[in-house]
């Protein structure tokens, strides 16, 4: 698809949008998914579902733009006004130890376990150069792929947006009794077993799910 039509589309969008055709707007990002980059796509999504306040689907769209590369400052304000909307933040604020590393591990993925890799390559290969740091070197290397490896398995958590009523039982079937619902729009940290789901974060919601009423964030 030529760059010229890809422009097209997003102009249309943006026309769409300022004429506040919301459900036109939507209509055709459904249409244009692979016209248009993953981060820009979700992007625009996310801002035309926040318009249409479906809340946790623009949620799901924001946080995919971000992972998909995209970042602006209209990004980070519309984060903050659909999280706001669905009271999430309190919803999802740490209570247990497990909550804390969660947090902190989603914290340190979003660029800054990236950067302390690096900065430590750049030291290893300094003391490498130097004739009596050789283990220096290697022991900065190491730490500096033991961020990668961090890193990569925080990216591969399996990570989930509340976007329907969600049931929490006690264990993985539906004769465990029930603990309570699952807000739409909270974020989870999931652990799988066949077509049930188990709660790690937060550990407020800690139980069993069914797998429909969720999108994954990858």
């Amino acid at each position: 698809m030529e760059d010229t039509t890809i422009e097209d589309v997003l102009k249309t969008v943006e026309k769409l949008y300022s004429e506040k055709d919301y459900s036109g707007a939507f209509k055709l990002l459904e249409n244009s998914a692979n016209k248009v980059s993953k981060g820009l796509w979700h992007y625009n999504m996310g801002s035309v579902l926040a318009k249409l306040e479906k809340f946790p689907e623009a949620r799901y769209h924001l946080l995919m733009s971000e992972r998909h590369g995209f970042s602006s400052q209209e990004l980070n304000l519309n984060q903050e006004l659909v999280e706001t909307k669905l009271g999430v933040t309190k919803l999802e604020s740490p209570l247990t130890l497990t909550d804390y590393i969660a947090r902190g591990g989603m914290i340190g993925s979003q660029g800054y376990f990236t950067t302390i890799a690096l900065l430590g390559i750049v030291i290893s290969i300094w003391l490498a150069r130097k004739k009596d740091q050789l283990k220096a070197a290697i022991f900065f290397l190491l730490c500096s792929l033991s961020f990668v490896g961090l890193n990569f398995w925080i990216e591969n958590w399996e990570k989930y947006i509340v976007i329907g009523p969600k049931v929490i039982q006690e264990g993985p079937s539906s004769i465990f009794r029930e603990k309570g619902e699952i807000p739409l729009g909270v974020m989870l940290i999931t652990q799988e077993k066949e077509d049930w789901i188990k709660i790690i974060y937060p550990s407020r919601f800690e139980g069993w799910t069914k797998r429909n009423g969720l999108k994954e964030l990858k």
